[in-house]
This record gives structure tokens, C-alpha cells and sequence, in this order.
């Protein structure tokens, strides 16, 4: 695609050919729980079921999408570039 972008982060324009794509990917750490063969026997399905469902009411398909895996992209300028760069989790 050629043309002028917006910058994702900022608004400014960006001139052709002079943008930075930046992709996020977010997701629930995959890695199972050691778990022993007492800790399933002990373990109250039931409850930990309906508190699961209890927790997602009132949550809409996206949410629960995004609560589990969540990827985009974004078109940024240099001066943000650097910023992000610089401070990827924007932390204080």
C-alpha cells in the first residue's frame, strides 16, 4: 500500500515509505500447572466450573477472545518508533 498513513500512536501524518509497523501479540501463558494425581481428586470440579462461568458472565465473545489471545498491528512515525522503542510497556 502506497500513500500517506496516521500514525497509530500519535495522529500525525506520516510521509510514504516512512512508517514502522509494529505488531502486538498478548496471550495466556500456555504452560500447564504441575498437578498431581491427589490434587484431581481432591480438586471440586463443580465449584471451580461454576466460578469460572460466574467470572465470564455479563463478558461479551470479544472479551473472552482477548482475555485468552489478542494480536494486532499498528503503523507508527520514527519519533514514536524511538518512544517505543525506548519504553515498550510505557512504564512511569
Amino acid at each position: 500500500m502506497t500513500g500517506r498513513f496516521i500514525c497509530d500512536r500519535c495522529g500525525d501524518s506520516i510521509p510514504p515509505h516512512a512508517h514502522y509497523v509494529v505488531k502486538m501479540e498478548v496471550y495466556a501463558d500456555p504452560t500447564m500447572p504441575a498437578v498431581t494425581s491427589d490434587d484431581l481428586e481432591e480438586a471440586d470440579h463443580a465449584r471451580r466450573v461454576a466460578e469460572l462461568l460466574a467470572s465470564m458472565e455479563g463478558m461479551t465473545a470479544e472479551e473472552l477472545e482477548d482475555s485468552v489471545h489478542w494480536a494486532r498491528e499498528f503503523r507508527i512515525c520514527r519519533g514514536c518508533q524511538v518512544r517505543l522503542i525506548g519504553n515498550p510497556l510505557g512504564a512511569e
